[in-house]
């Protein structure tokens, strides 16, 4: 090999900073216009929005059980929980399946964008003006290209009062 042909390979220095650089990774999604993200280990798996059975005398954010691989899975409207306003079942619509807080437990979001690896460092403290229920269930900010993504906490969102009174006395 002459002296003019060279393989660069990054310094030791350089290799070990993206090594130790400490990650989470997120599944993005979309609840009305915003965009949102949670860790993938708060997500077990995404399905289109199946067919739901109503049940009734069960608080307006249960859309309803469905028939998940021979369980029943209850689906709630993650629309609800933050005051925003719900397209319906488009085709768009996809339900994040949760274990999070226990058993499984549906939660319907507008759509599923992607899965990103995320600096954690790059994450930001929730912000001061965050109010209601979008404060108590954020874990923080990620500003992504020209956009931010809302990172949320499906543990906590999923122990709230109403569903935590939903499994006591409904049992669904």
């Amino acid at each position: 090999m002459q002296n003019s042909e060279k393989i660069y390979i990054e310094d030791d220095e350089v290799f070990e900073e993206k090594r130790t650089k400490k990650t989470v990774r997120v599944l993005v999604f979309s609840l009305g216009d915003e965009s949102y993200c949670v860790d993938v280990r708060e997500a077990r798996e995404v399905t289109r929005m199946p067919e739901t059975s109503r049940v009734p005398n069960v608080p307006s954010f249960v859309l309803g059980v469905t028939n998940f691989r021979g369980e029943i899975l209850s689906v709630l409207d993650l629309h609800y929980f933050f005051g925003v306003p719900q397209k319906g079942k488009t085709k768009e619509a996809r339900v994040i399946v949760s274990d999070a807080s226990g058993g499984k437990i549906g939660l319907m979001v507008d759509g599923v964008n992607d899965t990103l690896e995320i600096e954690e460092e790059r994450i930001q403290e929730p912000l001061a003006t965050l109010r209601g229920r979008l404060a108590e269930f954020t874990k923080g900010q990620i500003p992504l290209g020209k956009g931010i993504l809302i990172f949320l906490d499906f543990e906590k969102i999923l122990e709230c009062d109403e569903i935590r009174n939903l499994r006591k006395g409904e049992k669904l």
